[in-house]
């Protein structure tokens, strides 16, 4: 019998299959071909994106620097006056921006992409603000080309023989054929504006490299808000400018000095004036006098108003001195005038009243240098070590004007008539290369509001006001936030011209609400006068500082709370603004050499928006304020506030 072996010692012959998966060959091949064109596709993305992204973005950096390296050269011949030389810089710029244009237009594929589409249409817009803006400037070098020699320019060819009256006679001729050109710089300059709004700056961070981005945004919005809105609202008063220069008949204007020193809500105490007459651009200055003679003949009965009885010192009448009360110069003079003409009999009018303070005659002494006035003496800019450095011709009228004397004097303070018959006689006679600098001193002084202007003429007053040139309180819209900080020096002598102020500005945009704090310093860094009028010093420092201030904003604005002030705060509605009151210097003054601080905290009857705006109105006669802007707990921007201001922002 034959035994079978069992399944133990028989072997398996048959092929196991193998537990690991199997590699096809066909799979294997579609793997090495995805890897393969995946590579490929990688290498294909990256050529192109180095030839046709990183290559072409990399000529728009080399095209922008080379482009921003000719702007400074474009301003370098603004500053140097030469039109010739600015009119080859635009053409250049021309130039540079098509050659930047071709190149960004190298990525027009980015507009039909989602997000990348927007980033492309900005570049557009910025293509076409560059060329609107050389062709501004195109605009204004021909509109100017005609007054090169009146503005004292390179490359003018009227003989310098010429003086200052034959300018002013030549330019009361022809300014208005300006006005046309303006239309179109206007027009330029809106559309300019509209292509800025359409970028929105949250598109973009807060910095790159350390330079700021969306605040240089904001900031060139501000600007132009600013210059749309100066020759919007100035062509009506330059299209007046023959009527202002007595060109169909002679003008009489009334002058009045607001002194600075001591600084009052118009922007100075009201302490001389005087008259000027214009006939055909000549200039003929009148009678002056002081403004206590005027008082002595009203002499008043007239309880003082409640601030003067609050605040001033033994002050129980309203005197024609103090009048200036309210902010807002039109108010204000208009009041005094009323009073000047029943006072001393004037029949005729005025055709306007001009204010002015003591930095216009500090300006304007700069450029003409040292002059004599007969009678009263020599005045000139140099820094004078009795008032700790301040222009000698300050305090040479201080001290003709307020040194004690122990005799009655009549006429102290009538060196007005005299002394602008001196400036206006040499700067009417002075050389060529002197128009400039007075047309710069003369423009610099009006926009800081150390002249303001009041016209009897309704239309003509109305397109002051909208050129914000009389000092009155602007009227913003109900979407427009505002604020005015207005102080007066409540007798504590000519301190003003010592002190120093800075603002710190908080804003605070929260649950559909903006609070605003601002904290104000006020710093005095000079020795006290000896102000004992018999030892016959110059009392000019006050040992103790008295100030009524007053924050105006928005109508319908909430108090939060307000320090500083040694009486309760006054809240009130004036001239279409809420008022928050306060005071200091009877308890708690501020010292020579020493610093004090008021505050407001206000909740805005404005909301916020991605377009919110701020007006900040200066005070006029006050000196530059060192303003510090904080937003929502960043600081947004630090600058000198020497004129109003737009501020644009989105909260």
């Amino acid at each position: 019998m034959i035994e079978l072996p069992t399944s133990a010692t028989i072997p398996d012959t048959r092929t196991k299959p193998d537990p690991r998966p199997k590699k096809h060959p066909r799979f294997k091949k579609i793997i090495l071909t995805s890897v393969a064109i995946f590579f490929s596709v990688i290498l294909i993305t990256v050529t192109i994106g180095y030839f046709f992204v990183y290559r072409p973005a990399l000529n728009i950096y080399a095209q922008s620097q080379s482009f921003i390296s000719e702007i400074d050269k474009l301003k370098t011949t603004v500053s140097d006056k030469d039109l010739q030389a600015a009119k080859v810089e635009i053409e250049n710029l021309k130039t540079k921006i098509n050659i930047v244009a071709d190149s960004i237009e190298k990525f027009s594929y980015l507009k039909n992409l989602p997000y990348l589409k927007y980033y492309y249409s900005d570049s557009q817009h910025l293509i076409t603000i560059g060329r609107l803006a050389l062709d501004t400037g195109n605009i204004i070098i021909q509109a100017i080309e005609p007054y090169q020699d009146f503005l004292g320019l390179k490359g003018s060819a009227t003989d310098s023989n010429q003086t200052t009256q034959d300018r002013i006679t030549f330019l009361s001729q022809s300014v208005e054929s300006l006005v046309p050109y303006l239309d179109t710089i206007e027009a330029n300059i809106l559309e300019i504006k509209n292509n800025l709004d359409d970028i929105d700056v949250n598109r973009y961070p807060e910095t790159v490299r350390n330079y700021p981005i969306r605040s240089t945004i904001q900031k060139a919005k501000e600007t132009l808000t600013e210059a749309h809105d100066l020759i919007k609202n100035g062509k009506p008063i330059l299209a007046k400018t023959s009527w202002f220069l007595g060109q169909d008949k002679p003008r009489n204007y009334f002058l009045i000095f607001q002194n600075n020193a001591e600084l009052r809500p118009t922007g100075g105490f009201w302490t001389a004036y005087g008259t000027l007459k214009v006939d055909k651009g000549k200039i003929t200055p009148g009678i002056s006098d002081d403004i206590y003679s005027l008082d002595a003949l009203y002499n008043s009965t007239v309880p003082a108003p409640r601030p003067i009885k609050a605040y001033h010192i033994n002050v129980p009448y309203w005197n024609l001195r103090d009048l200036n009360i309210s902010p807002d110069f039109p108010e204000s003079i208009s009041l005094f005038m009323e009073k000047y003409y029943k006072i001393t009999g004037t029949k005729e009018k005025f055709d306007a009243v001009i204010a002015l303070d003591t930095q216009v005659l500090v300006d304007l002494v700069e450029v003409l240098g040292r002059i004599g006035v007969p009678g009263w003496g020599n005045f000139s800019a140099e820094p004078d070590k009795r008032c700790d450095g301040c222009p000698q011709i300050i305090y040479q009228l201080e001290w003709i004007a307020g040194r004690p004397r122990n005799y009655i004097e009549t006429d102290r303070k009538g060196f007005l008539g005299p002394l602008m018959h001196s400036l206006l006689s040499n700067a009417m006679g002075s050389e060529k290369n002197k128009i400039g600098p007075l047309a710069e001193a003369a423009l610099k002084s009006i926009l800081q509001k150390h002249v303001l202007f009041y016209f009897t003429d309704p239309d003509i007053e109305a397109a002051a006001v909208a050129a914000n040139i009389t000092g009155s309180i602007t009227q913003t819209s109900e979407n427009t936030d505002y604020f005015h900080l207005n102080d007066a020096n409540m007798s504590s002598a000519k301190t003003n011209l010592f002190l120093r102020q800075k603002i710190k500005h908080e804003i605070i945009s929260h649950e559909g609400k903006i609070e605003h704090k601002i904290t104000v310093t006020y710093i005095n860094p000079s020795k006290a006068s000896n102000c004992n009028l018999e030892k016959g010093d110059l009392c000019l420092n006050a040992p103790k500082y008295r100030n009524w201030f007053r924050f105006y904003v928005p109508a319908g604005s909430e108090f939060v709370k307000m320090t500083g002030s040694e009486v309760e705060p006054v809240i009130y509605d004036e001239l279409s603004k809420t008022v928050f009151e306060g005071f200091y210097g009877n308890k708690y003054p501020l010292y020579a050499q020493t610093s004090a601080k008021t505050s407001i905290q206000y909740v805005s009857s404005v909301t916020p928006s991605a377009d919110y705006t701020l007006y900040l109105q200066k005070q006029p006669g006050t000196k530059a304020v060192n303003y510090d802007l904080w937003v929502n707990g960043q600081q947004y921007d630090t600058f000198d506030w020497v004129s109003d201001k737009i501020i644009k922002l989105s909260l």
